[in-house]
Formats: structure tokens, C-alpha cells, sequence
């Protein structure tokens, strides 16, 4: 076999050429060039539904304003022609939603914005962080919020469907929860008022609570289709209705199966499917989300807020369920 020629007769000479080459002992990291990403990845795993979801309409004054009638106890009645009209009106009521303010700030030394000049805008890539964790506390308090523990939130979907016990359901009474019983998510969806116009409504629930759901469906050889939402996203439905996962919606609920409500957002073992009809469900914006440069005291440092004002309003208590008792095991 003849010797490739780059090997050319042996020479003690060559020997020592290749003692002396480069390995990777050798190098070590003196001589690579570290090549970092320029896309910072966001260590966290939300899914932010709801806040995508639900309708913004723009507000005013110091609350959004709701006026809800309740049906007289006679409605209408068959008479003779010689019969009088009973005289009956309903019933008026007013309730407001609050606007609450929601605000974070961001910070960039002078400093750290040089140095990190030819990786990229490291005041930008805070903003895109800041955004995110904008929309989670918003999502958070969508369905968690309590204006009774915190005066300054909002009220979310488990305090304002709560609050109207017609409209939980029990998926069991067992403390525990347990396997999503579909009848229940049908009824749970039967009490919503426009339920009959799928187009409106739309399925809360954790990947705990998606994950039961598919268990069930699967279980009854039921099947699941997709649906086009806000901004092009699709996802799955339930009979026609977009199912939307919401990762700040809590697997932990306390559930009372007795009472047939949620007593406590943390400290169970409970989650919970929300169905809203978005025409009565919706968020009213005093100021839309903005992000506002501050003025500079120092210059060691740059300052900017990201706020809204806005309320979720629950405008009619028909407008709304929960399916409790949903066990996350």
C-alpha cells in the first residue's frame, strides 16, 4: 500500500513537528473563542391565558359600572279579555369594579448597559422579562384575586363566580376531588348564560386540569377539535369551545364539596375548570398598559415603569362557573 504523500519518507525532524501540535490539553480555553447566544431564554413555564384571552374595552371615571336587572316573580301571566294586567317591574340593581393599578419597574446601571453594549440592549431584554412577568401577576389575579385580603387587586373569577353559589359545580363532594366527570362539565357549562352560542365562551383550566379533561375523553371515546382565538393562536376544544391553559390558575385549591364552593386558593389538592361567556367577562382599561421612561436623579442607573389601571368586570353573575372538586392526583 503505498504512503499518502503529505507522509513522505520518515524524518526524525517531522517527529518532533508533531510532539510540538496543538491539542486540546494544550489550549485548554486560551485559545477558543466563546460563542454566546445572543437570545436570553426565560427561565419559567407560564402559559398566560386568560389576560390574552378575555376582551379589552376602554374605561373611564373611577370604575367600570354595571346595571343588572333580576326578573319580577310573576313574569307574565294568561288572562281573560276581560282581565286586567297585573302591574310587576323588576328588580335594579348597580355594582362598580373598581379600577386597581398594576406596576412594576425596571432598572439598567449605566454601567452594565456599556459593558454589555456588543451583546445587545440589555435595557430591551429586561423589558421583554418585565412584560412577562407583567402579564403572569395580571393572570394571577384574574383568577385568584381577592379585594378582600388585598384592597389594592382586584377581584378575580374564583371570587366573583364564587360569590354566586349557582354557578359552582360540584365535579364530586370528596374533599380530595377527584377524575372530571364530563356530565359535570356539561352542566358547568349549562349554567353560563349564552352557553347556547359556543362562539362566546371560553375553558379555563391548568395542564392539570387539561390533562384530566383528555383522560376523560379519551375514557369515552370522545373526541377533540381545535379552534382559531386572539392573535392566530389555536388551540383545543370541547364541544366547539376553545379550551385555554392558564398556569396561574392554582392546583392547590381547598375544595368543600359539602358547601359546593372553593374555601382557600392555596393549601389543597384540588384544581378547577372556569367557563366564562367573554361578552359579560371582561377587563376595562383606565390606562392600557404602559411603559414610561423615568426621570433620571443619577446617572449610574435608568429607571422605566410598566403600569395599567384597569378592572375585571364580571358584568352579569350568570356570566360565568366553576367546575370544583377536580382532583390533581
Amino acid at each position: 500500500m503505498t504512503a499518502p504523500n503529505w507522509l513522505g519518507k520518515f524524518d526524525p525532524a517531522r517527529k518532533q513537528y508533531l510532539e510540538r501540535a496543538m491539542s486540546v490539553s494544550s489550549v485548554g480555553s486560551v485559545l477558543l473563542q466563546t460563542n454566546i447566544r445572543r437570545v436570553v431564554e426565560m427561565l419559567t413555564l407560564r402559559e398566560l391565558g386568560a389576560q390574552a384571552v378575555l376582551p379589552r374595552r376602554p374605561g373611564s371615571g373611577d370604575a367600570e359600572y354595571v346595571n343588572r336587572r333580576a326578573a319580577g316573580t310573576t313574569g307574565a301571566e294568561w288572562v281573560a279579555d276581560t282581565d286586567s294586567a297585573t302591574e310587576e317591574t323588576g328588580t335594579y340593581t348597580q355594582v362598580s369594579f373598581g379600577f386597581k393599578t398594576l406596576l412594576t419597574r425596571a432598572q439598567v446601571t449605566r454601567k452594565a448597559v456599556a459593558q454589555g453594549r456588543s451583546y445587545g440592549d440589555l435595557l430591551g431584554t429586561e423589558l421583554v422579562g418585565k412584560a412577562e412577568d407583567f402579564a403572569a401577576a395580571l393572570d394571577s389575579a384574574t383568577f385568584i384575586g381577592d379585594t378582600a385580603s388585598n384592597a389594592n387587586q382586584i377581584d378575580g373569577l374564583l371570587t366573583l363566580i364564587g360569590n354566586v353559589s349557582s354557578q359552582t359545580i360540584a365535579n364530586t363532594t370528596a374533599a380530595g376531588g377527584d377524575d372530571l366527570a364530563l356530565a359535570k362539565l356539561d352542566e358547568a357549562i349549562d349554567v353560563v348564560k349564552g352557553s347556547g352560542n359556543r362562539s362566546d365562551l371560553v375553558i379555563f383550566g391548568t395542564h392539570a386540569g387539561m390533562r384530566k379533561l383528555n383522560s376523560a375523553l379519551q375514557a369515552q371515546q370522545q373526541f377533540i377539535g381545535d379552534a382559531e382565538i386572539g392573535a392566530g393562536f389555536r388551540v383545543r376544544t370541547y364541544d366547539t369551545i376553545p379550551m385555554v391553559t392558564c398556569t396561574e390558575l392554582p392546583d392547590a385549591l381547598v375544595w368543600n364539596g359539602t358547601d359546593t364552593r372553593v374555601t382557600a386558593f392555596s393549601g389543597g389538592t384540588t384544581t378547577a375548570l372556569v367557563v366564562v361567556n367573554t361578552r359579560y367577562c371582561y377587563y376595562s382599561e383606565l390606562t392600557p398598559l404602559t411603559v414610561m421612561p423615568l426621570a433620571r436623579s443619577t446617572s449610574q442607573n435608568e429607571q422605566i415603569d410598566m403600569f395599567a389601571d384597569l378592572a375585571l368586570v364580571f358584568g352579569n353573575t350568570l356570566g360565568g362557573s366553576i367546575l370544583g372538586g377536580i382532583s390533581t392526583s
